[in-house]
């Protein structure tokens, strides 16, 4: 009895033992994991700690805005006179092909990212007949032709687009929307825009075209004399030279629509002044300052068949500076010095200017050059029209195939010259040129 209850009392003690090691392993287990829970919490907080670090370093490293420049070229008075249609060259299929007019300034045209020009006429189909002044009636090709050779913008506010009526008016924005051909200043519909905001290689450029109104009676708007009807008046953009008070009212509504668009560097392109005046005359001198108080950063005008001064101009409060070419002259046109009467050449002579805009790292625009070509519409004998770049006189006849030309292309150049030199010299002085 005495050795089974030693074995029990053994046995007993060894189930102690067992149990008291086994708390005892318990008791280890819990601290290792209050250990744990611990040390895992420590390295949570520390971890969370260096997270805004290491998105700060991220920040840090984020690449800053690259700038970006692009340039906006411009050119004068696309007209087709009834001489134009003479050529045999031009006919093709029944209708006309004017490629051959702008053979050798087409590389000029390609040059800049987005080039623009002035549709000095109608688009109203075959049907209505082709015609020169007084009432211009053009064969849709003209703007395909111009497009194909690199112009990218038609502007359509100019006293001739409305010489072939409601009809031929309409139809022309029509055909080139149609087209898929950028146009502004004369639109077919309420739901089009007074201006277009065009976004070229990451710069959105606002373009705004106007022309002036002739005089008419009551409330009836009146271009060139011809009365427009009253159903499409409002899809012209125009404004009478004898109250401009109207327009500026007008306008600074129209450049903040254009602003809250997106518009980060905007053009105005007038259709205005006195034909055949090298110099601009006091209103348009006027009407370009209040454009340059309202912000405007650029003013390429048209109309006087001539080309006219440039310069740059301050706002009155002294924070804004703004460029303007007053006229850029014929681009194309039969106005020759003998039919004209006059004594210089100055309606055969024409511009293309270029406008080098950037945008720096914080994203700012602003105009960084301006370059310029002057040209010259050349008529040969047979009575076909070229439109040349002066750029290289020298080479112009072996580059262009044309001889006996230099002495007139020379002569072109140098009145172009002596008309802006004074306020293109200005302009590279206070925005740097290319």
């Amino acid at each position: 009895m005495a050795n089974t209850r030693n074995h029990a009392n053994r046995n007993t003690e060894s189930i102690r033992q067992k149990k008291r090691r086994r708390s005892n392993k318990l008791k280890i287990i819990t601290l290792v994991l209050t250990l744990c829970v611990i040390v895992g919490g420590i390295g949570l907080g520390i971890a969370a700690k260096k997270a805004p670090e290491a998105s700060s370093d991220f920040i840090q490293k984020t690449p800053e805005i690259q700038p970006i420049t692009i340039t906006i070229g411009s050119t004068g008075d696309i007209m087709l006179h009834s001489p134009s249609y003479k050529p045999a060259e031009y006919k093709v299929d029944g209708d006309y092909d004017f490629s051959k007019i702008f053979a050798f300034i087409s590389d000029v045209y390609s040059a800049p990212d987005y080039m623009t020009a002035n549709l000095e006429t109608t688009l109203p189909g075959k049907e209505a007949g082709y015609s020169g002044y007084p009432l211009f009636k053009s064969p849709d090709s003209i703007a395909t032709t111009l497009t194909s050779s690199g112009v990218d913008l038609l502007l359509l506010a100019n006293n001739h687009i409305y010489d072939s009526g409601k009809n031929g008016f309409l139809r022309t924005s029509q055909f080139l929307a149609d087209s898929g051909i950028d146009y502004t200043g004369a639109t077919h519909s309420d739901e089009e825009k007074k201006y277009l905001i065009k976004d070229i290689n990451g710069i959105k450029v606002g373009f705004i075209n106007y022309t002036y109104e002739t005089p008419s009676s009551g409330d009836v708007k009146a271009i060139n004399a011809n009365y427009m009807d009253a159903s499409v008046a409002p899809y012209l953009n125009s404004f009478d030279p004898n109250d401009r008070e109207s327009f500026y009212t007008e306008f600074s509504a129209v450049l903040e629509n254009m602003r809250q668009d997106g518009a980060e560097f905007i053009i105005f392109y007038p259709h205005w002044g006195n034909e055949y005046q090298l110099a601009a005359c006091d209103w348009q001198v006027e009407m370009a300052q209040r454009l340059c108080n309202m912000g405007v950063d650029a003013v390429i005008g048209s109309h006087p068949h001539v080309v006219q001064n440039a310069d740059v101009l301050t706002s009155e409060d002294g924070s804004h500076k703004m460029f303007c070419a007053y006229s850029l002259g014929n681009q194309l046109s039969n106005q020759r010095r003998q039919l004209m009467k006059l004594s210089t050449g100055h309606t055969e002579d024409g511009l293309v200017v270029n406008l080098e805009i950037t945008k720096d790292a914080k994203g700012k625009v602003s105009l960084t050059g301006i370059d310029y070509i002057p040209t010259w519409v050349y008529k040969s004998a047979a009575g076909l029209y070229y439109i040349l770049p002066l750029n290289d006189i020298e080479n112009l006849e072996s580059t262009t195939g044309l001889s006996g030309i230099a002495s007139q292309a020379q002569a072109s150049y140098d009145r172009t010259y002596t008309t802006i030199s004074e306020g293109m010299q200005k302009a590279a002085d206070m925005f740097g040129s290319q």
